[in-house]
């Protein structure tokens, strides 16, 4: 969850009345609510990810890559497969 914590820090997307960057915490104080779990100290969460190896900083969201592609081939879903949802 610190990656996503991190992506939606880094990316901007997420601002306050005012217009600026939501901070870190914020962001980090709503995945848990929205998730029902607890980060701990969410700064050393998202230090654990920063002190990854390279090739490992994203590796829940290249976890969920793969089920989705995996998904996707195995169902062969044709395009308005999602049309009763």
């Amino acid at each position: 969850m610190g990656e996503f914590a991190i992506s939606f820090e880094y990316s901007g997307q997420f601002v306050n009345k005012k217009g600026q960057s939501v901070p870190f915490i914020h962001i980090a104080q709503t995945l848990e609510m929205a998730f029902n779990f607890q980060f701990g100290d969410a700064y050393k969460s998202k230090a654990r990810v920063f002190s990854r190896k390279p090739y490992n900083l994203t590796r829940a969201f290249d976890y969920l890559k793969k089920l989705i592609i995996n998904v996707s081939r195995n169902n062969k879903m044709k395009k308005d497969a999602f049309s009763d949802c």
